[in-house]
């Protein structure tokens, strides 16, 4: 798992994603010279990775229509079957929250809205908050 997470914050580096910083930061009182980011796996309900991928597509538009260049980003995680061959996992997704400098929006409807897609289709397993950079 953590070579996994290693490799998306990695990835993350080199696209150079965007930050963000809530009320308090995501950080809390730390210092971050890169970008926050917060990274959740979630274990995905039987039959509803579609509804988890349009939570995270609603998620990234509600930041988008309030302004704020947070950036959420969904990571497909893989898995090995039989003679090594690599597929996807259906049961398993990571999203990578880049945060905008901005402060967070306000939770609104459409907030709401989106939560409640996650909760719908999965249950976070593991949350790790960060500084990438």
């Amino acid at each position: 798992m953590i070579k996994q997470i290693s490799a998306v914050l990695l990835a993350l580096a080199a696209t150079g994603a965007v930050a963000q910083s809530a009320p308090g930061g995501p950080l809390g009182t730390l210092q971050c010279t890169g970008k926050p980011v917060t990274i959740r796996l979630s274990i995905i309900k039987p039959g509803q990775l579609a509804l988890f991928k349009k939570a995270v597509a609603d998620h990234q538009a509600w930041y988008a229509k309030n302004g704020n260049g947070t950036k959420v980003t969904l990571v497909r995680v893989t898995k090995r079957g039989a003679g090594g061959a690599l597929s996807y996992d259906d049961s398993a997704a990571m999203t990578v929250v880049t945060y905008d400098a901005k402060p967070q929006p306000a939770r609104d409807a459409g907030y709401a809205a989106f939560v409640k897609e996650y909760q719908d289709s999965s249950t976070v397993k593991d949350e790790h908050r960060g500084c990438l950079g």
